[in-house]
C-alpha cells in the first residue's frame, strides 16, 4: 500500500479506529447484531463465491429491455442541442477523455485505448484490482485518493448516453466503442475483487447502466457478450442482496439497492432469484417513499440533491411498474408529488436550489460527464409522470431521463408567499418582482440535522437562512467539496461556522465524530409561529450548545416588509457571556462592500441585499482563509473556491438579542 509505513500509516490507523469506535456507538443493538452477520458473511465469501455465481451460464436468456426506452430515446434525435452534446460526449470517449467531480482523468496514451478503472486521476496511483473488495480499506487507504473518483467512472453512467447516441446515429463505430467499455469493465473487474465491488450502491448504479445499455443496444451483442453481461448482472444482483444496507445505512443507498433489484428481477425474470429481487424491490421502494419522505414532502436527508436522488430511483421504479403493468400505489404517487412540490418552493426563477446539506452530483440516469442541473431535471419528471404541469421548473433540461419522461412545459407559475413545512423543517417565503424591486427566495432551516442515527448527509447548519434574490444565489451554503479523502476540509464543509447561523465559542452545534457520522445532534424546535402570508415571523431554537455551555441558540425570522427581513439572534439558558460568531457566507459571484451600519452586496452596480447590523457586534468580510478554514465556498463536488463571508463576532449575553435588518433590493 502506497505511503503506508511511518507517521502516515500510523494516522491512517488511529482515524480507522475512531471511525469504527464512532461507528459503533451510533448502532443499536439490533444493528449491531446485524454487523456481525454480516462480518461473518464477508468473510465466508472472502474464500469464494459459490460456482454457481462465479460461472453462471445464462443460456439462450434474452437481454433486459426496458419497454419504450428505445422508443423513447428515437424521439429525442429532435433535440438539437442533445444531440450535439452526445456528439462531443462520443468523441470524448472515443479519445479516453473523462471529466469528473471537476477532474480530468489522464489522456490514454492512444486513440481507443480502454480507461484504467482502478487509477485515481489525482495522486496516479492504482487501487488494488485483484484485493478482496472487503479487504480494501477504502474509507481510510487516502494515500491513492478519494475513492468516488474510481467509483463515478464505474458507474458507467457515461455509457447511458454514449448508447442513445450509438442508437440515434446509427454509428457502429459508436456502438462498438460503448460495448467494449462494457466488457473491458466486466474483465478487469471480476466479482468480487476490487475496489469498485464493495459498495452496495455503486453495484446498483452499475446496474442501471447496464439495463439501458442492453435495453439500447442490445442487438448488436454477439452471443459471447450477451453471455457475458447477463453473467455479470446476476454477480451483482446477488451481491446486493447478501449485503443490503440496513439499520444506521438504511437511507438513498437502500433506495438504490432495492430499486436495482426491482428492475433487474422485474427485466431478466429469468435470472436465479429474479422473483425474489422483484418482490423484495417492489415492498421497499413503497416502504421507502412513506418514510425517507416527510408528510409534507421534505426529503428526511435534508439535502435536496439527495432528495432528487432518491426521487430518480422511486420514478424509475414507478415508471417500469406502469409500463409492465405491476404499479405502485397512489400513496407512492402522492408522495412523490408531495417531494415535487417542496422541490419547486425551494427552487427560484432560474432554477437555482439552495444546496443544504451534502450534494455529490449523484444520478442513476446519465447525460455525459459534466455537472448536470438534476434536481430541475428531477423536477420536471415528476411533472410528467404524475401529469401535474404546475410542479414543472422554470428552465427546460433536455436529458436522457426525457427518453422515459417526456418533458413537461416550463411553468412559471410559482407559489407565493410564505409556507412552513413543518414535518421537515422549514420555512420558505418567495414573491415575485414587484414595484421595482426584485423578488426573493428565502429558506429558514428549524429541523433535523438529518436522517437516522447517523444523519449521514446532514451538516450541522441548524437555524441557518439562505437568500435568493432575482433568481441569483445571494446567501448561500458552503457546499460539500469532498467525502472520505476531505478530512479536515470535510469538517470544515459540514460545520456551523461555514453555514449562515450562529457559532458558540468556535464550536459546531453537531458534533463530528466521522465523514458521515455525528457524536451529538442538534435538536431544533419551533417555539412560536406569528402572522399570516405577508408579515410572519418564525422563532426556532436548538440545543446543540445545551450540554457544554448550558444555554440555547434561539433565532426569529420575520418579514416585517415587502422586501424587509429581521433576524434576531440571542441565546437563552444559564446566564453568562458568551463568545459568538454569526455568519453570512456570499456568493463568490458577488461583491460585498462594508458601510457605516452594515453591508451591501451587489450584482456590478444592482443591489441585491443589505444587512444592517444596530448592535453592538462588529462587522468584517473574510474571504479564503486557512486558518481556520473558512470563507470558501464549493459550487459542486471535488471544487473549493474562496467565497466573502460577512462576520459578526463578540461577547453576548444570555438573553440580549442581535437583529440583522436584510433589505433585499435598494429597499
Amino acid at each position: 500500500m502506497a505511503g503506508a509505513g511511518g507517521s502516515d500509516g500510523l494516522t491512517r490507523i488511529i482515524h480507522r479506529g475512531r471511525w469504527y469506535r464512532n461507528r459503533l456507538a451510533a448502532m443499536s443493538a439490533g444493528e449491531v447484531a446485524h454487523r456481525i452477520v454480516e462480518m461473518s458473511r464477508r468473510q465466508r465469501y472472502k474464500l469464494g463465491a459459490p460456482s454457481r455465481v462465479v460461472n453462471y451460464d445464462p443460456g439462450s436468456m434474452a437481454l433486459p429491455q426496458w419497454p419504450g426506452l428505445a422508443e423513447g430515446v428515437g424521439r429525442l434525435a429532435a433535440d438539437p442541442g442533445l444531440m450535439a452534446g452526445w456528439a462531443g460526449h462520443a468523441a470524448a470517449v472515443a479519445e479516453c477523455r473523462f471529466e469528473f467531480l471537476g477532474i480530468s482523468w489522464p489522456e490514454a496514451a492512444e486513440t481507443g485505448q480502454m480507461p484504467d478503472w482502478h487509477l485515481d486521476p489525482v495522486t496516479g496511483d492504482r487501487w488494488p484490482a485483484t484485493q478482496y473488495c472487503f479487504d480494501i480499506p477504502y474509507r481510510h487507504a487516502d494515500a491513492f485518493g478519494d475513492v468516488k473518483n474510481v467509483w463515478e467512472l464505474s458507474r458507467l453512467q457515461y455509457l447511458q448516453p454514449l448508447a442513445a447516441y450509438g442508437l440515434i446515429s446509427e454509428d457502429r463505430a459508436i456502438v462498438r466503442l460503448c460495448i467494449d467499455h462494457l466488457m473491458s469493465w466486466i474483465e478487469k473487474n471480476p466479482p468480487y475483487l476490487g475496489v469498485n465491488w464493495p459498495s452496495m450502491i455503486e453495484v446498483a448504479f452499475r446496474i442501471v447502466s447496464m439495463i439501458v445499455i442492453s435495453s439500447l443496444l442490445g442487438s448488436h451483442f454477439s452471443d459471447q457478450e450477451r453471455r457475458v453481461l447477463l453473467r455479470s448482472l446476476y454477480q451483482h444482483g446477488w451481491w446486493i442482496e447478501r449485503f443490503p444496507s440496513r439499520y444506521s445505512s438504511a437511507n438513498n443507498h437502500l433506495v438504490a439497492e432495492a430499486a436495482a433489484l426491482f428492475m433487474l428481477g422485474t427485466l431478466a425474470p429469468d435470472l436465479p432469484g429474479a422473483t425474489r429481487w422483484r418482490t423484495y424491490g417492489a415492498r421497499q421502494i413503497e416502504r421507502a417513499a412513506r418514510e425517507q419522505i416527510a408528510a409534507d414532502g421534505v426529503g428526511r436527508e435534508q439535502s435536496p440533491a439527495y432528495a432528487a436522488l432518491t426521487l430518480e430511483w422511486l420514478l424509475l421504479c414507478g415508471d417500469l411498474g406502469r409500463r409492465v403493468n405491476q404499479p405502485f400505489t397512489d400513496a407512492f404517487w402522492q408522495q412523490v408529488l408531495r417531494a415535487g412540490e417542496f422541490l419547486k418552493w425551494i427552487t427560484d426563477r432560474q432554477g437555482n436550489q439552495p444546496r443544504i446539506g451534502d450534494d455529490d452530483d449523484s444520478h442513476v440516469f446519465g447525460n455525459g460527464m459534466g455537472i448536470e442541473p438534476t434536481v430541475n431535471s428531477i423536477v420536471a419528471c415528476i411533472a410528467s409522470a404524475t401529469g401535474e404541469p404546475a410542479i414543472a421548473p422554470p428552465v427546460p433540461v433536455s436529458h436522457l431521463r426525457n427518453a422515459l419522461f417526456p418533458p413537461p412545459r416550463p411553468d412559471n407559475v410559482w407559489p407565493v408567499g410564505v409556507r412552513h413545512f413543518t414535518e421537515g423543517g422549514y420555512t420558505v417565503d418567495r414573491r415575485p418582482a414587484r414595484d421595482g424591486a426584485p423578488g426573493h427566495l428565502m429558506v429558514f432551516d428549524h429541523g433535523p440535522l438529518g436522517y437516522l442515527s447517523i444523519a449521514a448527509h446532514g451538516h450541522a447548519d441548524t437555524l441557518a437562512v439562505w437568500l435568493h434574490v432575482d433568481g441569483r444565489p445571494v446567501l448561500i451554503d458552503a457546499g460539500t467539496y469532498l467525502y472520505h479523502a476531505g478530512h479536515e476540509w470535510r469538517d470544515h464543509f459540514r460545520g456551523t461556522v461555514a453555514h449562515n447561523t450562529l457559532t458558540l465559542s468556535g464550536e459546531n452545534s453537531s458534533e463530528i465524530s466521522g465523514p458521515f457520522n455525528w457524536a451529538r445532534k442538534a435538536e431544533a424546535r419551533v417555539v412560536t409561529l406569528e402572522g399570516g402570508a405577508d408579515d410572519w415571523a418564525v422563532t426556532a431554537e436548538h440545543n446543540g450548545y445545551h450540554e457544554a455551555y448550558k444555554v440555547l441558540h434561539r433565532r426569529r425570522v420575520a418579514r416585517t416588509a415587502p422586501n424587509q427581513f429581521t433576524i434576531t439572534d440571542m441565546l437563552t439558558g444559564q446566564s453568562g457571556d458568551n463568545r459568538v460568531e454569526i455568519g453570512f457566507l456570499v456568493s463568490p459571484a458577488l461583491e460585498v462592500t462594508s458601510t457605516g451600519t452594515g453591508f451591501v452586496i451587489r450584482d456590478g452596480q444592482q443591489t441585491l441585499l443589505k444587512i444592517l447590523n444596530d448592535s453592538a457586534l462588529p462587522g468584517w468580510v473574510e474571504t479564503g482563509r486557512t486558518q481556520p478554514e473558512r470563507g470558501w465556498h464549493s459550487p459542486s463536488f471535488g471544487i473549493r473556491q474562496p467565497a466573502p463571508r460577512i462576520v459578526f463576532a463578540g461577547r453576548l449575553t444570555t438573553g440580549q438579542a442581535v437583529d440583522f435588518r436584510l433589505v433585499v433590493g435598494e429597499g
